[in-house]
């Protein structure tokens, strides 16, 4: 029998490229659209699509946009270090020239795993081997240990233990800083990315939270930061 699409293969096409258009204007439609995430259910990792339409999403995508530095403290299954990852990726794949620091308090911690979307750079491994069609949209992905280029945008995610060192020496445009209550040197690191938040960058912190000690990323979540930064 003869197989009937529900779309013709350039209809579906012609759709992936209007919402790869529409996603590069809006990372909110690139969550929508091009992300899936690795959620746990029970005893079995499930694909699942990323929930961009959550309220906690929205908002805090939209302070993203406006907003050079932000602290976020996070939980689980609220999906925040997706997010940051997906919101790397979202600028690596849509800008040119693009030097966007994934950092962590052991490299380790940041590679994680790309086969089950551990760790920062993990994650983002993980959604850009799932988003279809690459030829078609024109996306060209490099995937090393610790770094993912985009070749035809001259763009690069980083992935970088804790500390100011690195970023000191570099000029990056973003920057993603996980569980930073747990980073003895995130205000070493902080200080060191003033010169990239100031000059237009962005600066993107998430951590649970450590009660146990106020910290840097504490006092910056509750708009105390400190007097030298």
């Amino acid at each position: 029998m003869p197989v009937t699409l529900a779309f013709p293969p350039r209809t579906t096409q012609n759709r992936l490229l209007a919402r790869w258009e529409l996603s590069r204007r809006d990372p909110l439609c690139f969550f929508r659209w091009f992300v899936t995430t690795n959620m746990v259910v029970g005893r079995e990792n499930v694909e699942t699509p990323f929930p961009a339409s959550r309220p906690h999403i929205i908002a805090l995508t939209r302070l993203w946009q406006h907003n050079p530095l932000i602290a976020v403290k996070k939980c689980r299954q609220v999906l925040m270090t997706w997010w940051a990852a997906g919101l790397a990726v979202w600028d690596g794949i849509f800008h040119d020239g693009r030097l966007i620091m994934l950092q962590g308090k052991r490299l380790d911690d940041v590679i994680g795993d790309e086969l089950t979307g551990d760790g920062l750079l993990g994650r983002a491994k993980y959604i850009l081997e799932r988003i279809p069609c690459k030829s078609v949209l024109g996306l060209e992905v490099d995937k090393r240990t610790e770094r993912i280029m985009f070749p035809a945008r001259h763009s690069t995610l980083w992935g970088i233990p804790q500390g100011g060192d690195i970023i000191r020496q570099r000029t990056a445009s973003g920057i993603v800083s996980d569980e930073c209550a747990f980073q003895e040197e995130f205000s070493e690191a902080l200080t060191a990315a003033l010169p990239c938040i100031r000059g237009g960058g962005w600066f993107l912190a998430i951590s649970t939270a450590d009660l146990s000690d106020g910290g840097c990323f504490m006092r910056l979540v509750n708009d105390m930061p400190d007097e030298d930064l």
